[in-house]
């Protein structure tokens, strides 16, 4: 039975706002009022650490980890439905042990009350559970922190977005704090490599608190909450000011109790924890939900996020007493959706307002194979897109909003698809004529993914074309299939110039022109791996504009040479009197013809790229795109500067 009396009004208005308030009006019944048999097996036999979120003397929520004293589990018990008690290792800088001596030795009847909530997750399995309630009792006990709390809110959660990891004690650690601003002035900001840390982290702990109003008190009283966060590593960014991070929301069940919190009470704590060196960083701060054009002025194609700017840090190196098996890998959540970058991380980019809808129509179809097309579009606005930029393209005209679903087991892509796909652009009229000043053309070459909403469709469009009406094939505008234009992304582009030699490329939003001095001919290496030679064409169409002179080597890894050097042929013409070219194919097809115009030296190899094959080039620069594998193999022979543009889904 629920110990709530509905939901509070954070909760109701951050539920308002997303349409969910009537789907899940009666939810909150499904938060018990004691741990089920379950639960207290859960927390007793399964876990060697628990996050909890406890208040400090200003109130601010922080996120602790409490753990078994060597990693092992069986440290945490609950001798009745209402009581969870936990003999924890506590290390020095970790909040909870200042919040304690707080709570301790405070004389306000009004702050004796010491709230508390926490989250079980068992990595290997994904499962996850929560409570919240009071500290009973704090003590500490042969070097040991003795808690004794009383819960009146307990729920399961689903297990979306956690990451499965092998974790075994490790009981021998030395936590020291390297960092620590408990009060972080107005103009500090993290380190550099507190920064990189948060960018590599795929699992954050986010505590946040919900202090009722006299009035409301009574029906809905204040209590903490802490939840899980996860994604792909870098899902959660940071700002320029280099103290306010960015927390994408993902799809859930829709409660919102975490964002409903932070919505009436704006403060909200994150830790960050690092299962191969133990290291911590816990943070704390005011926090704010924004919802629509705001999330998407900040993070472009999010709809709903949470800043928090850190009002206090602290970084303890060597802290958690498990580790990630070694030997083994994260087994990342299917439901995880790639990681969006901020706005002003993209300066190479450009984000159309939603208020001047650019919309651009299926124009043309070119079928390469069964699962490789090239989709070219019009639209009637004059584009600056510079070769090897992206279109993101916003399909829902097209396909209508995804439904809402918790789980889809059978395909999790649909979870958080919001309709919006990116592509690189591998062909534009402005790179190869003299604009018009007022419509563009652009292709996208792009393979089919396996249940994939929208090449799926694109492609059955294309088959059926080709059966029934192959004219429209060459002329697709009167199938009407109109999309949004999101914006033009990517930077992921030629450097014309040498940097040191003060010449830059300029770039004329008028005219689309670009100029640069004339330079002796730079030697590029590139290397693609399958549909990641799609920038390449982009940069040989592209090439003509440039004033500078190229030798490229081109290193191609392809399951289907012939399509692929077809492909090739046109973008390499339209450049060749601007580019020496010689393509080296990678292939287990060892026969295969050769496409390419005779000014190109083809040249033909059986198997895999090898990194001892790459090592013998030397270039100014070299650029590599493909499956993230593939792209991480082929760098490690690689010498110089790299540049790297992955793709994922």
């Amino acid at each position: 039975m629920s110990s709530l009396n509905g939901w509070h009004k954070g909760e109701r208005t951050i539920q308002e706002k997303l349409g969910f308030h009537g789907a899940v009006s009666q939810s909150w019944t499904q938060i018990q009022g004691e741990l089920p048999e379950q639960h207290r097996n859960f927390y007793s036999t399964c876990l060697p650490f628990i996050p909890i979120t406890t208040l400090d003397s200003m109130g601010r929520p922080w996120s602790s980890i409490l753990a078994g004293p060597d990693g092992e589990i069986g440290w945490a018990s609950s001798e009745t439905y209402d009581q969870l008690s936990m003999r924890a290792k506590v290390w020095d800088g970790d909040p909870l042990k200042a919040n304690a001596d707080y709570y301790a030795n405070t004389t306000e009847a009004s702050q004796r009350k010491m709230l508390i909530a926490g989250i079980g997750v068992q990595f290997s399995t994904r499962r996850r559970n929560k409570f919240a309630g009071l500290v009973k009792t704090i003590e500490m006990q042969g070097g040991l922190l003795d808690i004794c709390t009383s819960v009146d809110e307990a729920i399961g959660n689903c297990p979306k977005y956690i990451t499965i990891r092998n974790l075994v004690p490790y009981p021998h650690t030395k936590p020291r704090v390297t960092h620590q601003e408990i009060n972080l002035p107005p103009t500090g900001r993290l380190s550099p490599d507190l920064i990189a840390f948060i960018h590599s982290s795929d699992t954050v702990f986010l505590g946040s608190s919900y202090s009722a109003s006299e009035r409301d008190a009574p029906r809905f009283p204040s209590h903490l909450g802490m939840n899980h966060r996860g994604g792909r590593p870098g899902f959660v960014r940071v700002r320029n000011d280099g103290r306010t991070l960015v927390l994408p929301d993902y799809s859930g069940n829709r409660m919102m109790t975490s964002l409903g919190n932070i919505e009436a009470t704006p403060l909200a704590s994150l830790t960050f924890p690092s299962f191969i060196n133990g290291s911590l960083l816990y943070v704390t701060g005011t926090a704010h939900n924004l919802v629509g054009a705001p999330a998407q002025a900040i993070m472009p194609s999010q709809d709903v996020l949470t800043t928090i700017e850190i009002t206090g840090y602290i970084f303890i190196e060597d802290a958690l007493p498990v580790r990630q098996r070694e030997g083994t890998e994260p087994q990342r959540s299917p439901y995880a959706p790639p990681v969006k970058l901020l706005k002003e991380e993209q300066a190479s980019s450009t984000y159309f307002s939603t208020e001047d809808t650019i919309r651009a129509t299926l124009s043309r179809i070119e079928l390469h194979s069964s699962d490789l097309v090239t989709f070219t579009f019009e639209s009637p606005h004059k584009l600056n897109i510079i070769p090897g930029q992206a279109a993101i393209l916003n399909f829902t005209s097209f396909l209508g909003a995804s439904p809402y679903k918790h789980m889809a087991p059978e395909n999790p892509n649909l979870v958080n698809d919001d309709r919006i796909r990116t592509w690189t652009i591998s062909w534009c009229s402005s790179w190869t004529s003299v604009a018009d000043g007022v419509s563009t053309t652009f292709s996208l070459t792009m393979r089919l993914k396996p249940g994939g909403a929208v090449t799926g469709a694109l492609f059955d469009i294309a088959n059926k074309l080709s059966a029934v009406r192959p004219e429209l094939l060459e002329d697709s505008r009167p199938l009407g299939l109109n999309v949004t234009l999101v914006g033009i992304a990517g930077g992921f582009v030629l450097e014309p110039t040498d940097p040191h030699e003060n010449t830059e490329i300029v770039v004329s939003r008028e005219e689309e022109q670009m100029s640069v001095q004339k330079n002796t001919p730079r030697r590029l290496l590139w290397i693609a791996g399958g549909i990641g030679i799609t920038p390449f064409l982009a940069m040989l169409s592209g090439i003509p504009l440039y004033s500078a002179e190229y030798e490229i080597t081109l290193l191609l890894s392809t399951r289907e040479p012939d399509v692929m050097l077809s492909i090739l042929s046109h973008a390499i013409e339209v450049a060749a009197h601007k580019v020496k070219l010689v393509v080296h194919v990678f292939s287990s097809t060892e026969q295969f013809k050769n496409s390419l115009p005779p000014s190109v030296s083809l040249h033909r190899h059986y198997g895999r790229i090898t990194s001892s094959f790459i090592s013998d080039f030397k270039a100014e620069c070299v650029y590599v795109c493909g499956p993230e594998i593939f792209e991480r193999e082929v760098t490690q022979g690689v010498v110089g500067k790299v540049r790297r543009e992955g793709f994922a889904y």
